[in-house]
């Protein structure tokens, strides 16, 4: 990554010749291990920026992300999340109060409280979401439910698009 710096070979090349010894290079090493923990640190966190700058709402990129993000606290580590579409219900044919010899197709000043009909005789009730989030339940030794769910409602809130909704369902 570019941003790694090799503190054992940059001190090897700075430390004169004449100077050398390998207790001096050894103590130097020792002196400069917070600044390596430091850099490691920042090597994570630069990884794991440039992943989330890349994110995209599009689903292998979301399930791709929310694995790598949760897959050290699945219970089963073979276990995947995986997004499944929504349906679309499309414009309502007409609504349960209009008389279906005089009812027009779609007006949108119709009453929204009033049943509408999507096909015949039938209002739609699996089909209130725009995607379902399929996650395998957490080992509670990790952490505990609450703070796993609201982290992945945090992660999905964040990528989503803003007109979608969601359903988590947890699988055994």
């Amino acid at each position: 990554m570019r941003y790694k710096i090799n503190f054992d070979k940059t001190i090897n090349q700075f430390v004169p010749h004449y100077m050398g010894g390998r207790k001096l290079i050894l103590y130097l090493q020792a002196l400069m291990y917070p600044l390596q923990q430091l850099n490691d640190a920042f090597v994570d966190w630069a990884k794991e920026t440039r992943i989330e700058a890349c994110m995209t709402s599009q689903i292998f990129k979301l399930e791709w992300f929310l694995n790598r993000k949760f897959g050290k606290y699945f219970s089963d580590q073979q276990s995947r999340i995986s997004i499944q579409n929504g349906g679309s219900t499309g414009v309502p044919i007409y609504y349960e109060s209009e008389d279906p010899e005089t009812a027009v197709l779609y007006n949108e000043d119709e009453n929204e409280d009033v049943p509408a009909f999507y096909f015949e005789n039938e209002t739609p009730t699996n089909l209130t979401y725009s995607f379902v989030v399929n996650v395998p339940s957490p080992d509670t030794s990790k952490i505990t439910q609450a703070t796993y769910d609201s982290q992945l409602r945090y992660w999905i809130d964040r990528y989503k698009l803003a007109s979608k909704t969601y359903l988590i369902k947890y699988t055994s």
